[in-house]
């Protein structure tokens, strides 16, 4: 094709007609920039196909994480609201100074209360598209603007599960050690964790029995007050969390169904 336009070309030249072989010239060039014009835009469509193609394959994987950490969150608050109906139970109890008839519910509601959850979200494929750049190829702002929302949402719960772990382990426990046998509630432990009963538990009742003086009262309730009120922050914050994977589960499902 180039060696036809070029003996064209000198022959044009060579019979003088200036006007044509400009004509002509221009008539070349501007099939030259068509053909690239049509290159790039060759180039353009696969790029855009690739892309869309990647954000198919993101869009997917967020929806499976968001899946499995709405599954996993759901677990936590039932597990956490039942630590919080079984510390009003042990108030109730304390309250009543009937401690000493209650000998096995005691023993099962300190194991209950010590079984709080901590959310511990999947973020493998929402770090990575963030730490990576790959957060624009979603064209939905909105979610763009979620996704980065959610780690940072995640980071802001913790201290709040530090805050009652540590209470629990530093004020709490110390408390009961003192005045329980809380080797008791092996005999009736069963952990959610442990779904497939792989652990061993004490199997005989401890010989010692409740250590509480009158003023010991007091300090019980103000101990189990105090786990449930961290206890409760955790799980709104949880309530809250769930209503947020919630909405971005629905944000990804209408991204995938326009793109069907």
């Amino acid at each position: 094709m180039i060696s036809l336009f070029r003996k064209i070309r000198q022959k044009l030249l060579s019979q003088n007609r200036i006007t044509r072989y400009l004509a002509y010239a221009l008539g070349e060039i501007l099939l030259v920039v068509i053909g690239i014009l049509i290159a790039l835009q060759i180039n353009t469509w696969n790029q855009q196909r690739i892309e869309n193609e990647e954000e198919l394959e993101i869009l997917s994987g967020l929806k499976e994480e968001f899946e499995n950490n709405l599954e996993e969150i759901n677990f936590g608050i039932n597990i956490n609201k039942k630590v919080t109906e079984d510390c009003l139970k042990l108030t109730e109890i304390i309250r009543s100074k009937s401690i000493e008839n209650n000998g096995e519910l005691i023993d099962d509601l300190l194991v209950s209360i010590g079984t709080f959850n901590s959310f511990d979200a999947q973020t493998g494929v929402a770090s990575e598209i963030v730490n990576s750049g790959k957060l624009n190829l979603l064209k939905n702002d909105a979610l763009r603007t979620q996704i980065v929302n959610w780690l940072t949402l995640l980071v802001d719960q913790e201290e709040d599960i530090l805050f009652r772990s540590d209470n629990y382990t530093m004020n709490l426990i110390p408390f009961l050690m003192k005045r329980f046998p809380l080797a008791n509630g092996e005999l009736t432990k069963k952990l959610p964790y442990d779904k497939k009963d792989y652990l061993q538990t004490y199997t005989e009742k401890s010989p010692f029995k409740n250590q509480l003086t009158e003023a010991d009262y007091l300090e019980f309730e103000n101990q189990i007050w105090h786990h449930k009120h961290n206890n409760d922050y955790v799980t709104v914050n949880e309530l809250n969390i769930k209503d947020f994977i919630n909405l971005t589960l629905k944000m990804i499902e209408d991204e995938l169904n326009r793109k069907k």
